[in-house]
């Protein structure tokens, strides 16, 4: 069987690696050719970092990453609300790590064959129940058994294959990422949660601070903001001992985006198949964008690989992980609208229920595959 995934990132170099250890023949395709060294910063519950086991990467990943025992959540005062001890939680399936995205996406290539990964980009996708016909920019066909959309939240596969696909939804917020030196001296990952907006920073070494910043915006306003946008006045009035970080962040390189979601009924089309943010786009209350798209890797792999005829072994991984995807989906807007409640009503909440919340929202994503 010949597949051809479209895109480097995460989900694409996942299932490459997934398909390539169970002897399929692949080629991957990315128009990008700086894919692996943007980013910022990744935070993997233990069901990514389970995942990122399973494709044989343990090893590595501990070496690179850095371990988060707690998830702490203050109010705009610096107030505790709730802490969550992440090692008691995940103990059955592994414990949480953050990451360079950068390191995650050399770990992915780790072992495998640089020529797989071809700087290219489709143009037109014919599909039917017998395989795919690939039309690239630089004029060449090429035919495939199967291609794979992991080419993100403006997926082309997803544009050409999926004509009735919604397209990705605005959430109501934006968010800028970087990171800095830890100069703040934090060492567990932890929240700062104002009325409107919220400054999360994670170490991901033993000198550096991956920061995440939020702000609730209507849509007519989101091109107000950029990546130029200067954040310490947005952000001063919850950043408490995170300011060193904010007063950073005019010499970082700074990340900037309109938070989205995508739901999608199908994931695939004839011999087309979507994984990760092509397929299930949801904004990162969850952390769960990484993970989701390596289990989607680890699931189309074994599905193909187990499963007699290749549009059954299709339904057989959108059965499996639709249901951990739309189940995120869910979290994500009960998370999202918990936020959005007066800071009183909100701050008692994580108080008094937080821990129970926190539980339940991981609850699915807890079990095997």
């Amino acid at each position: 069987m010949r597949v051809l995934i479209v895109g480097a990132g995460v989900a694409g170099l996942a299932a490459r690696r997934a398909l390539v250890r169970r002897g399929f023949t692949v080629k991957v395709i990315e128009r990008n050719r700086s894919a692996g060294a943007g980013g910022a910063g990744l935070f993997l519950p233990g069901n990514g970092v389970r995942a990122l086991c399973d494709l044989g990467l343990r090893e590595g990943l501990f070496r690179l990453s850095h371990a988060v025992n707690s998830q702490r959540f203050y109010n705009e005062r610096g107030r505790l609300l709730l802490s969550v001890d992440t090692n008691e939680y995940w103990r059955d399936v592994a414990s949480c790590r953050s990451i360079r995205r950068s390191d995650l996406w050399q770990l992915l290539n780790d072992g495998m064959d640089p020529d797989d990964i071809e700087f290219r980009q489709i143009v037109d996708i014919s599909s039917n129940n017998q395989g795919c016909h690939v039309y690239f920019a630089d004029g060449c066909m090429d035919d495939f058994d199967l291609v794979i959309g992991a080419d993100g939240v403006n997926s082309a596969v997803r544009g050409l294959t999926f004509k009735q696909a919604a397209s990705p939804e605005y959430v109501g917020n934006v968010c800028w990422r970087f990171i800095v030196p830890n100069t703040c001296s934090v060492d567990e990952w932890s929240v700062m949660l104002g009325a409107d907006r919220s400054l999360l920073a994670k170490p991901i070494s033993k000198t550096e601070l991956y920061i995440y910043a939020d702000m609730s915006v209507d849509q007519a306003s989101a091109g107000d903001y950029s990546y130029e946008t200067p954040l310490l006045p947005l952000f001063e009035a919850i950043a408490g001992p995170l300011r060193p970080a904010l007063e950073l962040s005019s010499e970082a390189v700074v990340h900037f985006a309109e938070l989205v979601r995508l739901w999608m009924g199908t994931w695939y089309q004839n011999r087309v198949a979507l994984v990760g943010d092509a397929a299930h786009a949801s904004p990162p209350s969850m952390a769960q964008g990484a993970c989701l798209a390596i289990e989607d890797a680890l699931v189309l792999a074994e599905e193909l690989a187990a499963t007699p005829g290749i549009e059954i072994a299709l339904g057989r991984y959108q059965s499996r992980q639709k249901v951990r995807a739309d189940w995120v989906h869910r979290q994500c807007a009960a998370r999202d609208k918990m936020r959005r409640l007066p800071p009183a009503v909100r701050n008692g909440l994580l108080r008094f229920a937080g821990g129970a919340i926190y539980r339940r929202s991981y609850s699915l994503l807890k079990k095997p595959l």
